[in-house]
């Protein structure tokens, strides 16, 4: 029998997971992804439609308070892969600014409707984005490392 318990962690990543699938480039947002975004590492030759998402859980700490209560930090990295003939550095700039849309709009992302109250987050914050600056052009691959409290 498999075991369907699913970790905070991953239940976080899969929540983002779906926001960020919203990016369909209807206003708000300049790009669309098409859905192309999942939880896990994807290797660059593995991609086969841009531009693609992957949405990886990093570190984890811990804060304990009194009362035994606990903050969880876990860091996120969000990685951007783009492809356009004439000027990929500015469409990952788009579509890196799209996601930094969605993650200021899901600041308290519930990430478990399951229970009562459902569980959030109470902070999702960019800690840094960066490109790889046009190195591999017509690709173009960004990566957003999110702190994410919950």
């Amino acid at each position: 029998m498999a075991n369907t318990y699913r970790t905070a962690r991953s239940k976080v990543v899969e929540a983002l997971v779906t926001k960020l699938k919203g990016i369909n480039g209807e206003h708000p947002f300049n790009s669309n992804i098409f859905e192309n975004c999942h939880s896990g590492i994807v290797f660059l030759d593995e991609i086969k439609e841009y531009p693609k998402l992957c949405v990886v859980a990093g570190d984890e700490s811990r804060q304990y308070q009194p009362g035994g209560f606990k903050w969880r930090f876990l860091t996120l990295d969000v990685r951007v892969y783009v492809e356009n003939q004439e000027d990929p550095q500015e469409v990952l700039a788009l579509l890196m600014e799209d996601i930094e849309r969605v993650v200021d709009d899901n600041d308290m992302l519930i990430y478990d409707d399951t229970v009562s109250p459902a569980l959030t987050t109470t902070s999702l914050t960019v800690s840094s984005m960066s490109t790889d600056e046009g190195v591999l052009s017509p690709l173009g691959i960004g990566e957003i490392n999110l702190q994410c409290r919950y």
